[in-house]
C-alpha cells in the first residue's frame, strides 16, 4: 500500500503479511510511517494506492467501521483511556454492542473477559475503573 499527505509520501509500496494468532511489532525511527500504516489498516486513513487483502480477497477499508467489521481492533499508542470508566466501557466506547436496541452488557463483558484472557492480561475484574489499573494492565 502507499499513502501520501499532500506532497509528502508517507508510505511507499508497503507489504505486510500477518497470520491469525500472530503478534506483530512495527519497529522504526520516528517518522518512518508505523502509525500511518496502522491507521490505514484501522481505516483512519484510506490508502492512496495498492490493495489490502483479508483472507485472500481484496477489501476496502475506508473508515474504522470497515476495519472493525473484519475483526481488526486497534489500540493507539497515546492510550486515550477514560479513567473513570471500567474496562468493558473503555473497550467498547463508541462501538457498543446492542441487542434489540438495548446495550448488551452481558455480551460486552463476556467478550472483554475473552479478549483479556487471549492476551494473557490478568486483572481483578473487567468492571473495575481504568484508574485502578497499573500502567502495564492499561
Amino acid at each position: 500500500v502507499s499513502k501520501r499527505f499532500g506532497a509528502v509520501q508517507v508510505l511507499t509500496d508497503v507489504e505486510l503479511e500477518v497470520h491469525a494468532g500472530e503478534v506483530v511489532a512495527l519497529v522504526g525511527d520516528n517518522g518512518a510511517g508505523k502509525s500511518t500504516l496502522v491507521k490505514t489498516i484501522a481505516g483512519v486513513h484510506p490508502i492512496d494506492d495498492g490493495v489490502i487483502e483479508w483472507e485472500g480477497r481484496a477489501v476496502q477499508i475506508n473508515k474504522p467501521h470497515d476495519s472493525q467489521n473484519l475483526g481488526v481492533a486497534t489500540v493507539y499508542q497515546d492510550l486515550a483511556l477514560c479513567d473513570n470508566i471500567d474496562v468493558v466501557g473503555n473497550l467498547y466506547l463508541g462501538r457498543e454492542l446492542r441487542k434489540f436496541g438495548i446495550l448488551d452488557e452481558v455480551e460486552m463483558e463476556r467478550r472483554s473477559r475473552e479478549l483479556l484472557s487471549t492476551l494473557s492480561i490478568r486483572i481483578p475484574s473487567v468492571r473495575i475503573p481504568i484508574a485502578s489499573l497499573s500502567g502495564g494492565q492499561r
